[in-house]
């Protein structure tokens, strides 16, 4: 009997216990995440948090010895006040670690029916140590990012631009000639397949992020500028050492690359807070005291900068932020929250120039703004949106129409005046080389990736080429200035760009042009015409395009034209022709597109099958999605890099996780030139 009765009180201790375990918190988690690394003294916030029945509790340890959050009130249902709805959350920001190694975070999270433990593992990197022998650091670091570039790429741009004899290329790129060549991966801490935020953040702040986040961890929050933060690399160099930060891109600067190197925020699409923050955390005073020190901004994306009762601006309250929380401007010591930030109304232009940046709206205001004395500071905004692609530049430029185009693409945007990447760069390089602490310059060729979602190969093709002068500008300055390093890379590949043949048909172009419309053979026992046009292996040959003075080909359309496929394609039709028009930007605000006609007559459409020159072509089921767009690929890029005064170049040959390139570039910034492989084990 006493048995039984033992037996039955155990089961009901069991059953009890199981409730208990069942009902506490869930999906706790704590950031960092389990092998995120850090520089010494590198700052990032830790966040515990999870869902369960208030009141919440929670504590935290750092290697054994309790450590105090800086917001999230114990046993309070409403912990910190940023958490979304059904989530406590408790901070400690700003935190950093003085000392190399392997550091445990464990935190415990408490609601009214248990506790939850959860633990992570960090590692701690210290640049500053020096190897064998005198160490010469660098001194400026550019990295130069062709969105969406892969190895297809820059080899369709060579052949483009130089062409092959004999098997022998007739010249190389910029970007080809440098020493240090090498391999990166380019996953996000979420997928296999990284988006354009995380991918340009694993360079800027060593650590992984969620898709679509960048300069922050995931979390559950009510506005995705509370996220919990990583310091970017800029905002260290600035605080250490003085460095300032130049940004250049081709892209609307709310767009993702620029901003992951100087905004935190989990959401990359919610523009006002974006661009807000560019200005309100670049520490114009030079105080180093906090923020990124941005001296230069250049790009696209005048819409984010216009206060809201100007027509075509895109500023919304719910794409901003009023004011960040207490304890996060206190950690990251930033300063108090500025006037009009994360409003409508707020004219960011002008509170730019108050903090004396010089501005630029076009290409001649550019010029003009750098034949005087050089700025301190340079704002240049030369578009609503995206700047437009570099042969829709070119074609305004010479003043000749694309074939079966009514109007400039430039001129339909309202931006008739904007200039090439490489003078864009040019511009950046000469302000910021007045800073005598050293900068850290991002160059961004955007279009690669956004002509390669559209499967526009000889847009992309364009960009690649735009891009590749760029660099050239870099290596120039690299070499004038000496102690710099220079980096080509991508974030990621887009498309699967392949090479894949040549045009090979009687006739050339003009009897392609000729063709009848294939867009009705759609059963795989017939051969489009134009399908039948792609010479395969010998009967590719080796084009041969005619290159002006101004660097680009004077038409892509030539006799034995080469051509592109897409491995990660979407459902189009492809023509082999170029198109008279690119594709519109999707992020211009509806009623700039209205107003000028851009989905008229004048030939523009939202989709690439939606063109009349696409839908002549044959039919491409693609391998995903439906009609739209081409997508990311996992596929590795190319890294090439290049010093002057070191031989940090050294550190990128061979293969290299994305997060890898960060500590490379800082261990040659703090610690010195490259080295033994005996002192990479931790960079690699």
């Amino acid at each position: 009997m006493k048995v039984k009765v033992f037996s039955t009180l155990l089961g009901m201790a069991a059953a009890l216990a199981a409730i208990a375990a069942s009902a506490a918190p869930s999906g706790v988690a704590i950031v960092p995440s389990d092998g995120a690394r850090f520089l010494v003294h590198q700052r990032f916030d830790i966040r515990v948090e999870g869902q369960g029945t208030g009141p919440y509790s929670a504590k935290l340890w750092i290697d054994g010895q309790p450590a105090s959050f800086t917001s999230g009130a114990q046993g309070t249902s409403t912990t910190d006040g940023i958490s979304a709805a059904g989530w406590a959350g408790f901070n400690l920001r700003g935190s950093s670690l003085a000392h190399k190694g392997w550091h445990t975070l464990k935190a415990e999270l408490t609601d009214a029916t248990g506790t939850t433990t959860t633990t992570s593992r960090i590692q701690i990197l210290d640049p500053f140590e020096h190897g064998k022998g005198e160490r010469r650091l660098t001194k400026n670091i550019v990295i130069m990012l062709g969105d969406g570039m892969g190895v297809a790429h820059r080899t369709a741009a060579r052949i483009v631009r130089y062409g092959v004899t004999a098997g022998n290329p007739n010249g190389r790129l910029e970007m080809e000639q440098f020493p240090g060549t090498g391999l990166v991966s380019t996953h996000s801490l979420n997928s296999i397949i990284t988006d354009s935020a995380p991918g340009m953040a694993c360079y800027s702040t060593g650590n992984h992020a969620f898709n679509g986040q960048e300069g922050v961890y995931p979390a559950h929050i009510t506005n995705p500028f509370f996220a919990p933060r990583v310091e970017y690399m800029a905002e260290y160099l600035h605080r250490t050492k003085g460095t300032v930060l130049g940004l250049v891109s081709t892209a609307d600067l709310e767009d993702a690359t620029p901003a992951a190197n100087a905004v935190h925020t989990a959401n990359r699409n919610n523009g006002t807070g974006v661009v807000d923050q560019y200005l309100d955390e670049s520490d114009p005073s030079g105080s180093k005291a906090y923020g990124t020190g941005l001296r230069v901004l250049l790009g696209g994306g005048r819409r984010w900068f216009l206060p809201a009762t100007t027509l075509y601006s895109s500023r919304t309250a719910s794409t901003g932020y009023a004011g960040l929380p207490a304890d996060l401007i206190s950690g990251w010591g930033l300063p108090a929250t500025p006037a009009g930030q994360g409003t409508p109304t707020r004219d960011l232009i002008a509170d730019f120039k108050a903090k004396g940046f010089a501005y630029a709206a076009s290409h001649t205001d550019l010029n003009s703004t750098l034949s005087g004395p050089t700025p301190d500071k340079l704002l240049g905004l030369f578009g609503y949106g995206n700047m437009n692609v570099a042969l829709d530049k070119v074609a305004k430029r010479r003043g000749v129409l694309p074939a079966g185009a009514s109007t400039f693409a430039v001129d339909d945007y309202m931006a008739p005046d904007q200039p090439m990447l490489d003078e864009m760069a040019e511009a950046a390089f000469k302000v910021l080389a007045r800073h005598q602490d050293g900068f850290v310059l991002m160059i961004e060729g955007a279009h690669i990736d956004k002509q390669s979602h559209l499967m526009d190969a000889d847009r992309a093709i364009g960009e690649t080429l735009e891009f590749d002068r760029a660099v050239g500008v870099a290596r120039k300055w690299a070499d004038k200035l000496g102690d710099t390093t220079v980096l080509v890379l991508a974030d990621h590949e887009c498309s699967g760009f392949s090479l894949i043949g040549a045009l090979s048909l009687s006739g050339g172009i003009s009897a392609l042009k000729s063709l009848p419309s294939d867009s009705a053979a759609l059963s795989p026992s017939v051969i489009p015409a134009r399908q039948n046009a792609v010479g395969t292996y010998d009967l590719a040959g080796f084009p041969n395009y005619q290159i002006l003075g101004d660097g680009y080909p004077a038409t892509m359309d030539i006799d034995n034209k080469m051509l592109v496929g897409f491995g990660a394609n979407s459902d189009r039709y492809e023509s082999w022709l170029s198109k008279p028009t690119p594709v519109i930007d999707s992020l211009l605000p509806s009623e700039f597109k209205g107003s000028i006609g851009i989905l008229g007559t004048k030939g523009y459409a939202t989709i690439p099958e939606l063109r009349a020159i696409d839908q002549n072509g044959f039919f491409v089921r693609g391998q995903l999605n439906g009609e739209g767009q081409a997508v990311h690929t996992a596929a590795d890029i190319p890294v090439s890099a290049y010093s002057t005064g070191n031989k940090a170049w050294l550190r990128f040959v061979g293969s290299q996780r994305n997060t890898d390139v960060f500590f490379k570039l800082m261990k040659g910034a703090l610690g010195g030139e490259a080295p033994a492989d005996d002192e990479m084990e931790d960079y690699e």
